[in-house]
């Protein structure tokens, strides 16, 4: 992903209109998966998408050019995103596998054939993450952060990351294996009812 020059940036806050529409066309569709990512529904997620970027034109002076400006842009979204997850929490079961975003343009027919059955089984498995789990992997696979980058958006340290993102890639090896994984939190659960 393209992160937005440093002109537009500067345009932008300066409170350029046109750099305003520039941003919005080049990180909207980003914004917007990584939302339906985490919330899982389409509806919401494009809420937290226009959310978000009212609250980049409203704060862009704050943007200091710390991290890149992608960076700073997900670190919004993501907080729209527990804004919305603290006044309704969305049930895993409800979501239809076919709202998950998918760029299948970009295969040849053969080898969308042949990866149709893989990539649903990892979108299913992605899907019933944990949401801390579920969250670095959209970050850092599908919307290509670095783990430093990461932490920045989520507001943990980098260790924390990097701790997510292998109990995450071990519950899809053990879920795609097959086998059914009940995370830690719900075993200690199930050990505290016995």
């Amino acid at each position: 992903m393209a992160d937005v020059d440093r002109e537009t940036v500067a345009r932008l806050k300066r409170g350029d209109d046109d750099a305003y529409i520039r941003v919005v066309r080049a990180l909207k569709d980003p914004v917007f998966r990584f939302a339906l990512r985490l919330c899982r529904d389409r509806d919401t997620a494009e809420d937290i998408t226009q959310q978000t970027f009212l609250a980049v034109w409203e704060s862009i002076r704050s943007f200091e050019g710390r991290s890149r400006f992608t960076t700073w842009v997900f670190g919004i979204a993501y907080r729209q995103y527990l804004t919305v997850r603290r006044w309704d929490m969305q049930s895993p079961d409800t979501v239809p596998l076919q709202e998950w975003h998918q760029d299948d343009d970009a295969l040849d027919p053969g080898s969308a054939v042949v990866d149709a059955d893989q990539r649903d089984r990892l979108r299913r498995a992605v899907y019933v993450l944990p949401d801390p789990y579920r969250e670095v992997v959209c970050l850092v696979y599908l919307q290509e952060l670095t783990c430093r980058e990461t932490a920045e958006v989520l507001s943990v340290p980098i260790g924390t990351v990097k701790s997510r993102m292998s109990c995450a890639l071990r519950l899809l090896r053990e879920r795609l294996r097959g086998s059914e994984v009940v995370h830690n939190d719900e075993r200690e659960a199930e050990n505290t009812k016995a």
